[in-house]
């Protein structure tokens, strides 16, 4: 039976890692950070890290948090592209593997950090590879090639490869200090009880509009087709049946990701988090649900003094502190 302190915990690290999956897209915009999408899962890494840290029953939490957080997210945000759904199913599923005990905590969420943001990294590759095919990262790397020959620059190797190389080993040192900052997290949590300003009074903080998913589709396969054309203009002699093709596959395959593979997995993912959900869940699931505008309201809040006060990552790292305080201790 969890004790009143713990619920509180849980519920609290429930509410950010539903607010991080579902509405922090606009205040991170506001703060002008790069790279959201890696701070996105970050904060997830982050909470059920955190969970495991707070909770008797480590796995049996952190599997009834990700349903909660998979239903929240579905109702706020049923426009979320189906990927951002495997995301989150594979962090809940790998925390409550790796956390299943509480030995050795430490180095339990530094293989966590780097696993989940390395399993974003690799995701997004694959995706790119499933939608625009060889043929186009081939042409990109000829092209890059071409330019480099007409500057004077003699060079091999691969464009799109290193681009690729430098995204993993973003992600990759990204969870290295997500996992090394961890464990101290709680602690500094107490310490930011006496710096953190009164937060009682603001003013609302629209979010920023999603765009719909055929809006995204359109500027996908028009910045697709801006590329293609200047390919051509780099290698005339690349065959306009080639670049049909790339352009034709592209259209294809993300129709069949977005309008079939798409409602699929979202009908598999709302039928599991459903089932996985007691009558304890759906009260927290509710709860979550109406806190979720309050909790915004207040996170542009600390939004602001993280970026009144701090800057780079100290900024990044106060903003996530602050986040997690107002959610377990200053909740109304």
């Amino acid at each position: 039976m969890a004790t009143e302190v713990e619920s509180k915990n849980i519920r609290g690290l429930i509410l950010v890692w539903a607010f991080a999956e579902s509405g922090i897209g606009g205040m991170l915009h506001a703060l002008k950070l790069p790279f959201t999408g890696i701070l996105v899962g970050g904060i997830a890494v982050i909470c059920i890290a955190l969970m495991g840290y707070y909770a008797e029953s480590r796995s049996r939490t952190i599997f009834s948090a990700l349903a909660i957080v998979l239903l929240v997210k579905l109702t706020v945000s049923p426009h979320s592209p189906w990927q951002a759904y495997v995301a989150v199913i594979f962090q809940g599923w790998t925390g409550a593997l790796i956390f299943s005990r509480l030995g050795w905590y430490k180095l339990r969420c530094l293989i966590f950090s780097i696993v989940c943001l390395l399993e974003s990294a690799i995701q997004k590759i694959l995706l790119t590879l499933l939608i625009y095919g060889t043929q186009l990262m081939d042409a990109i790397d000829k092209a890059a090639l071409s330019v480099a020959g007409s500057l004077g620059f003699r060079t091999e190797g691969s464009l799109v490869l290193l681009i690729f190389g430098t995204y993993l080993i973003l992600h990759l040192l990204t969870g290295i200090l997500i996992g090394y900052w961890l464990p101290s997290i709680p602690d500094q949590l107490k310490n930011l009880r006496m710096t953190l300003p009164d937060l009682a009074d603001s003013a609302d903080n629209p979010q920023k509009q999603k765009r719909s998913t055929m809006i995204r589709l359109l500027a996908g396969l028009g910045i697709l087709l801006a590329v293609l054309l200047g390919l051509k203009l780099i290698l005339p002699e690349m065959p306009v049946t080639s670049m049909a093709f790339i352009f034709v596959r592209s259209v294809a395959v993300s129709m069949g990701l977005i309008f079939l593979a798409g409602p699929l997995l979202v009908k598999l993912v709302r039928r599991m988090a459903g089932n996985n959900s007691g009558t304890t869940e759906n009260q927290v699931l509710a709860d979550t649900l109406d806190e979720i505008p309050d909790f915004t309201r207040r996170a542009y809040q600390v939004a602001d003094w993280s970026k009144s006060r701090f800057s780079g990552l100290s900024r990044v790292r106060h903003l996530i502190l602050g986040l997690l305080y107002i959610s377990l201790n200053d909740r109304k």
